[in-house]
């Protein structure tokens, strides 16, 4: 079996899909956009890259001929049984060539693509608007399956697609190895902490969180850190506003750590005393599910996640409200902790829902299921 995959290889949610594979008995290929930035990629092994590609465009439309001309030689000259798509905007408009592709393409989504930014071009009245929402319609139909990281997702799809059919719910999932091993060795922070562990970007909406934390009441502030993860790898402007809020609020203990490896983010789950993740849009959540896994306390924002995985085992606002969440730390500190996660821990297996995936491959290409 041989795989093209379009990814984002600065993408952790890409690696850990890909890396599954590669392990498996098949070919894995990689297809980057031409930004995506070369000199943080990762380099997975067995993993063979074939090029980058300008991105889809209406406007530059003989330069998206002559890149599906380019990606068609890719699939030839490798002898690509199948594409997969690993995120849905813009690479999902790739589909308007399945047939002339020749081969099986499944898109995979994964949050704010098909909750978020795919369905505001179906909501504004503007004329390029109108063409590409009826361009993503028109490729999400084309697509031989289509699976979302929540059911949410998937209904969101079907609301602006109609499509009904040959989707499918696949997490992300988590690597329960992990959850399980002794990563006492990676404690980087001494103390009762509260975790913020989404990393420094816009879309997480760490100024809410810092509301709420200015809020909370002195013994709160004097017994508990607030510890962010991220430092100096994303949004430097969004970053510096958030330095100078913390840098205000002079009777709050923040630490702010750079990236954490996975052993370290996983002590960090265990050790503490609240993990808190309050994302503008949100799929479903890998953080949130390591977290859980790692007995900790969780509070999500007020957002439609899936109840069936989530509902037993977070702290959920209602509204966006910083004094809700200031209320609902405050209660969540109180609660009871340690449930038993065993059903849990089965439902988001990583290799259970890769496992899926790879069913699937077999079932598009016909292969005969062991």
């Amino acid at each position: 079996m041989n795989i093209l995959y379009l990814a984002d290889p600065n993408s952790i949610h890409d690696i850990k899909w890909i890396s599954f594979f590669s392990e498996k008995n098949l070919n894995a290929f990689m297809l980057k956009r031409n930004h995506h930035d070369p000199a943080k990629s990762v380099h997975l092994n067995k993993v063979i890259p074939v090029g980058s590609i300008a991105d889809f465009s209406i406007f530059r439309f003989y330069r998206t001929l002559s890149t599906a001309l380019f990606i068609k030689r890719i699939l030839k000259k490798n002898k690509i049984d199948l594409i997969h798509i690993l995120y849905a905007e813009p690479n999902a408009l790739w589909c308007l060539f399945r047939f002339f592709f020749g081969i099986p393409m499944i898109v995979t989504t994964r949050g704010t693509d098909v909750l978020k930014t795919i369905p505001e071009s179906f909501e504004k009245s503007t004329g390029i608007n109108f063409l590409v929402s009826r361009l993503y319609k028109k490729s999400f139909l084309n697509a031989d399956w289509v699976t979302g990281t929540s059911l949410r997702q998937l209904e969101s799809i079907e609301s602006f697609s109609t499509r009904k059919e040959n989707m499918s719910v696949v997490r992300t999932g988590i690597e329960v190895r992990y959850v399980e091993s002794d990563t006492s060795s990676f404690s980087s922070v001494e103390g009762p902490f509260l975790l913020f562990p989404r990393y420094i970007r816009r879309l997480y909406n760490h100024e809410f969180c810092l509301d709420a934390i200015e809020q909370l009441p002195s013994n709160v502030k004097k017994n508990y850190k607030m510890v962010f993860v991220g430092k100096d790898s994303g949004d430097a402007g969004y970053q510096s506003y958030l330095e100078s809020r913390m840098y205000s609020l002079r009777d709050v203990q923040f630490v702010f750590l750079p990236l954490q490896s996975q052993e370290a983010i996983i002590e960090l789950y265990k050790r503490a005393s609240l993990v808190i993740m309050t994302p503008k849009s949100d799929g479903s959540p890998v953080s949130a599910m390591e977290a859980i896994a790692c007995g900790a306390k969780v509070i999500l924002g007020p957002l439609r996640y899936d109840a069936e995985l989530y509902k037993d085992y977070v702290f959920q606002l209602n509204t966006w409200s910083s004094n809700e969440l200031t209320t609902l730390i405050q209660d969540a500190l109180k609660a009871e902790g340690k449930r038993d996660i065993k059903s849990f821990l089965k439902s988001v297996d990583r290799r259970m829902e890769m496992d899926k995936i790879y069913m699937l491959y077999k079932k598009l290409l016909k292969i005969e299921v062991q």
